[in-house]
């Protein structure tokens, strides 16, 4: 696989300077997103965390996404996702998603740097309208429960990387579609992002050799959709402290099938990494319908962990396009989340009724 990749590389890197024009100029291209949210969220849990009341969400970003294509057909570019919110999980800011560099042609296209893996970026989950969403959505934003300690990955949604390895630094192939088919394989040294020469060598517990593959099938027959995908991904996770190595396992299936505006589907993950807190699976399953510039939808999942921490999650909007770039909507979903026995965390449930829209620009 490596000497393969390898020698795509050079044979597009070749035909680039083989193929220089002055005719070609590059494409200052950029875009990105804002979500606004307003709702009331009604949380019961132990007494002290009395969260009811109106809740604001947002989530923005801006891609900037400068590309050239040569007169030899070969297209080169990057993609740089710039966070527009104050901070993520913890407090801790970061400034930059994902950052990559790409290049593309009759061969497929190639990516590399700070990115999700193949597997990642081609699976599918069960169709929704909103921008809420429960499959690695924000729904928990709303109902605060054990999400930040303990549903993140697995649990919490089916598109899972290896022990979380999530926009590590590495190099991804996809091939070209062929009659609807088509696969990617990516490989990470380690799991770090966005400089991976500052590995620990010194340090146990460091995950490294991942390999990621995927493969889906998207296709139309008259009025009828089919999209399906698989996944698959496996690492070694050196033990802290003396402890035998792990392998940790991840893979994935996802399924939308369409026809007349309506489209049902939903997704399966399942990590194994012989830590119970990121051991287990995760399932959704979902219908919208989408005529004119209205669309609807109801989905469920469920996550569980061997902990025994398991989460439910129901979701049901609409929304209406006011005009390019601008969707209005409405919601209202509810969360149940169960802790796990013996496990010192805490059973919530809750819902919230919110409206808000979303700006793509």
């Amino acid at each position: 696989m490596k000497k393969i990749l390898l020698g795509t590389s050079a044979l597009a890197v070749a035909g680039a300077f083989a193929g220089q024009a002055n005719a070609a100029t590059w494409d200052l291209d950029w875009g990105g997103y804002f979500e606004a949210s307003v709702g009331y969220a009604s949380v019961d849990g132990p007494a002290g965390t009395d969260f009811d009341g109106i809740d604001v969400l947002q989530d923005a970003e801006i891609q900037f996404t400068p590309s050239i294509t040569l007169d030899n057909g070969l297209t080169f570019g990057v993609d740089i996702q710039l966070e527009g919110n104050a901070s993520n999980l913890g407090g801790t800011p970061d400034t930059i998603d994902e950052s990559f560099a790409f290049v593309k042609g009759s061969f497929g296209q190639i990516l590399i740097g700070s990115e999700n893996s193949a597997g990642y970026k081609m699976s599918y989950g069960a169709p929704d309208v909103t921008w809420i969403g429960i499959n690695s959505g924000s729904l928990t934003a709303f109902i605060p429960n054990e999400q930040p300690s303990v549903f993140r990955g697995v649990g919490g949604t089916s598109f899972v990387e290896v022990a979380r390895n999530n926009d590590s630094q590495r190099i991804t192939y996809f091939s070209p579609r062929f009659s609807g088919f088509q696969v990617g394989a990516s490989y990470a040294r380690d799991g770090e992002q966005d400089n991976s020469s500052q590995v620990d060598i010194n340090a146990g517990g460091r995950l490294h050799d991942i390999y990621d593959i995927g493969a889906n099938y998207v296709n139309s027959f008259g009025a009828f959709d089919v999209a399906v995908a698989g996944r698959y991904g496996t690492g070694t996770l050196e033990g802290a402290g003396g402890a035998a190595d792990l392998d940790p396992t991840v893979y994935a299936f996802g399924v939308n099938l369409g026809y007349a505006g309506v489209t049902v589907g939903g997704s399966y993950a399942k990590s194994e990494d012989d830590v119970a807190i990121r051991n287990g699976d995760f399932f959704d399953i979902g219908v919208s319908y989408k005529t004119g510039p209205w669309g609807a939808s109801l989905t469920y999942s469920n996550g569980e962990l061997d902990t025994g921490d398991e989460r439910d999650q129901y979701l049901a909007g609409v929304t209406y396009k006011l005009g390019p770039g601008v969707t209005a909507g409405a919601y209202v979903g509810y969360l149940d989340y169960s802790a796990g026995a013996g496990t010192g965390r805490t059973s919530v449930d809750g819902f919230v009724v919110g409206t808000g829209f979303k700006l793509n620009f």
